[in-house]
Parts: C-alpha cells; structure tokens; sequence
C-alpha cells in the first residue's frame, strides 16, 4: 500500500496500533470534519484501509509508521533550528546584489 504524506501524517495523528480501532477513529473524524477538501482526504484514507490493508499484519505496519514519522518530525526540527541559526541565505542574496 502507497501512503502520501498527508496520509501518513493522519494516520500518524489518529492512528493506533489496532486496525478496527484505527479505521473507526478515521470514519468518526471524517464524520466531525467541515472541509470538504479534509473530509475528501480522510474518508479516501478510511477506505484505503479497509480494502488495502490486512489487520493482520497491520500492527507492523504502523509500528514502521510511528518510527519513519518520529525521524520524520525530528529532521524537520532540526532543519528549522538550523535556518533560524545560519545566514547563509542572507549573505548569498547580498553577494548576487
């Protein structure tokens, strides 16, 4: 099964390590959420889960998830942290001009 992004981040947010928990949180948040867009994208994510995933082995699948999200968040951080302490793109713009 092929997840985006945002898949992944919904499943990272609402997910659980059992699979009807999971797909039943997922069909409650569809319910409660007003964006059409949002609701689009999480009732597609609802499905995908019923028909793609086995339950079976869905609790490795998840555990893989958490850990590539973690890493995920962690890389993001340090990225912000690290532009927020350098100027290099500062001094590139003044050299050009």
């Amino acid at each position: 099964m092929k997840l985006t992004m945002k898949e992944k981040k919904l499943l990272n947010t609402y997910g659980c390590p059992d699979y009807h928990n999971t797909v039943t949180r997922l069909k409650w948040v569809t319910a409660l959420t007003i964006d059409p867009e949002a609701r689009c994208r999480m009732l597609g994510l609802a499905r995908k889960m019923e028909t793609e995933v086995d339950g079976g082995w869905y609790g490795d699948f998840y555990h893989h998830l958490r850990m590539e999200m973690d890493e995920y968040y962690r890389i993001r951080r340090s990225l912000r942290v690290l532009e927020s302490e350098t100027e290099y793109g500062e001094d590139l713009y003044e050299e050009a001009v």
